[in-house]
């Protein structure tokens, strides 16, 4: 076996290397070996929806003809497990252009040329020319399958393939590597814990700490007992030293904090937050020091932050804060395609956590369904299909 070809673990990357010429991919494979790489030698590259090797890092094309193969060829490709490509010698000014065609698809833009490397390069920027376009070929690969991870969780869990649902995939897909604080904002009963549980679950893969907040139980009084900390006037078993309760900012380090309702909250209780907030820390109880906060904020409202403080219901500041990034759930009666399938999902639901045979959706049933002015969202329709599972005995 050709160990040169194997990916080690020390290797800097995996690079498919295409040319006709023997002598020139051996010179190539050679140099880019001596440079810490593990390369593959192809004397042609065959554009198909799963590639040679879908393990390899990027492709580098040595000759023209295959330049100009490859930029025809990847028109007819629709689907492609895509790597950068990069260019060695560079492009002639004619295929540059054809580059720009605006007829060009989506998929040919998608694989446009990472670089090219030039004939007076030296060693040392081929290197960081190879290095980086590893380093984007890995992150992008990373990122596919992190979104990926996200659709199919959130399939599971946001039931219906309504353009609305999917517009509100696609757009938590684009926040959830993002550390700043998301609204989550829709209607009574529309599953706005869901959608924060989804961006949780998909930012952290392992666990990681969701901690939800009932806002609308907030005093004054309370607040920064429930969100700092306290001592309670129970004695621990070990000593005679109070009890420390960790507030939910520190059960959540790591992790996901989740403003339930924060809509509810009144004027002093929205100051003690903003102070917190603002400052990204607080003066513990426990020791005596001021400590960081250190979670993701997700805030749960049925209102915009920014209406309520256009009618002085909110304070601005606050709202700005917690607005940074706003996720608009849809609300039932405007996606009334995804009921059948959503319906469906719930009879399984409820029929599992009663103990019962799950009930089958009639066309008439759905037609019922379809009729009705949803006012309460997903959670009315969980309550009627859970009364009517519980006072008909029937299969439909």
């Amino acid at each position: 076996m050709n160990h040169s070809l194997l990916h080690s673990s020390t290797s800097r990357g995996l690079i498919q290397i295409v040319s006709e010429d023997r002598i020139r991919r051996l010179e190539v494979c050679t140099q880019f070996s001596n440079l810490g790489y593990t390369v593959i030698p192809l004397t042609e590259m065959t554009f198909s929806p799963t590639s040679q090797r879908p393990d390899a890092d990027i492709c580098v094309l040595l000759d023209q003809r295959a330049i100009t193969e490859f930029m025809f060829a990847v028109e007819s490709v629709a689907e492609q497990n895509l790597i950068p490509v990069l260019y060695y010698p560079v492009l002639t000014h004619e295929i540059q252009q054809a580059c720009l065609k605006p007829s060009r698809t989506a998929s040919h833009e998608t694989m446009a040329p990472f670089a090219e490397l030039r004939s007076n390069d030296t060693l040392d920027q081929i290197s960081r020319i190879l290095d980086s376009a590893i380093k984007y070929s890995r992150l992008s690969r990373e990122c596919t399958e992190l979104i990926s991870e996200l659709n199919l969780r959130s399939s599971r869990r946001l039931i219906g393939y309504s353009q609305s649902i999917q517009t509100l995939r696609d757009r938590m897909a684009d926040l959830v590597h993002l550390r700043t604080p998301v609204l989550v904002q829709g209607g009574v009963g529309a599953e706005l814990s869901v959608v924060a549980e989804i961006i949780h679950d998909s930012m952290f893969l392992n666990y990681q700490p969701l901690i939800k907040v009932n806002c609308s139980a907030l005093t004054i009084e309370n607040v920064e007992r429930e969100l700092i900390g306290y001592y309670s006037n129970e004695k621990s078993s070990y000593s005679d030293e109070p009890v420390w309760n960790p507030g939910q900012l520190e059960q959540a380090t790591g992790g996901t904090l989740v403003l339930d309702q924060v809509h509810l909250t009144s004027l002093p209780v929205q100051a003690a937050l903003l102070k917190i907030l603002e400052s990204g820390e607080y003066y513990s109880p426990e020791d005596g020091q001021q400590k960081k906060w250190n979670c993701r904020l997700i805030s749960l409202s049925q209102f915009s932050l920014h209406e309520l403080a256009a009618q002085n219901q909110f304070k601005r500041k606050l709202a700005g804060i917690l607005s940074a990034s706003i996720l608009a759930v849809p609300c039932l009666n405007d996606r009334k395609e995804d009921l059948a399938l959503l319906t469906e999902n719930l009879l399984s639901e409820v029929a599992l956590s009663e103990g019962t045979v799950p009930k089958l959706l009639t066309l008439d049933g759905l037609e019922l369904l379809k009729k009705h002015d949803w006012r309460g969202d997903v959670q009315e329709l969980r309550n009627l299909i859970q009364h009517v599972n519980r006072i008909d005995n029937s299969p439909r």
